[in-house]
């Protein structure tokens, strides 16, 4: 089981990290993608992968960070992109919810981000909260066919088919779990080789959780939920979810 989104560097984990990944290892969980937000969460990521066998990592700067993007930061993502164990650029994209940067400076950002992607190579890591279309339309734009995930995802079932015919994975995480999500609704629509696994944690905590610290370890009652939204069985999404993974990051596992 691969728990595709996870923010392992963030201080909520600093007094007991090594527990966290433990009781994630016992709970069957075999890789975590620690994903950056900034260039400092962007280098700590790189110090996770060196001291935890079952972590990776994604390197970029969230749209909240955009006003910060500079010339130098792109060099650096890029000296980052090229260390083993980083596979993708992210999260990156546009938010439009909070408005912490400007949104023509989030747009221009992202754009920036998905070239370098395109430049190394890498897949990449979708962050989209409100602002659906203008996230779409630039990825349009580009005319690539992508390889990546789009992280969170909360969208109604056919945004889902859009962001699938453009190459993209549907991140489906602990939201699934609530009361009365359209997440659930959604995913029961999809095929299991439409979607990955995530906890996005210390956030998005699943039901029993909810309100809590989200750890990976809790990625089994994800993967219980979309098995029981699709009819199919925990070990099928398990299988199918970590196959899909690979296939968005372009990897062997």
């Amino acid at each position: 089981m691969i728990d595709s989104h996870v923010h392992l560097n963030m201080k909520d984990f600093r007094a007991d990290l090594d527990q966290v990944v433990a009781r994630a290892r016992a709970a069957g969980v075999t890789l975590m993608m620690n994903i950056g937000f900034d260039l400092a969460s962007s280098r700590e990521t790189l110090g996770l992968i060196d001291r935890y066998p079952e972590l990776r990592g994604a390197v970029g700067v969230h749209p909240h960070d955009a006003r910060t993007y500079t010339d130098q930061t792109e060099k650096e993502l890029a000296d980052m992109l090229d260390r083993p164990g980083v596979f993708a650029v992210g999260e990156i994209g546009l938010d439009y919810y909070r408005d912490l940067s400007p949104r023509d400076i989030q747009q221009a950002v992202f754009e920036r981000q998905l070239a370098l992607a395109r430049a190394k190579g890498k897949p990449v890591v979708i962050h989209c909260r409100d602002a659906f279309p203008d996230v779409m339309r630039i990825l349009s734009e580009q005319g690539a066919q992508y390889h990546g995930i789009f992280h969170a995802f909360s969208g109604d079932l056919a945004m889902a088919r859009e962001v699938r015919a453009l190459g993209f994975h549907i991140g489906v995480g602990g939201v699934i779990t609530f009361k009365n999500a359209g997440l659930r609704e959604v995913v029961s629509r999809l095929s299991v080789k439409d979607f990955v696994l995530e906890t996005d944690c210390p956030y998005l905590a699943p039901t029993p959780f909810r309100g809590k610290r989200n750890e990976p370890a809790y990625l089994q009652r994800v993967a219980q939920t979309a098995a029981e939204a699709t009819g199919s069985t925990e070990e099928k999404i398990k299988e199918a979810t970590s196959e899909n993974f690979a296939a968005a990051m372009q990897i062997t596992l």
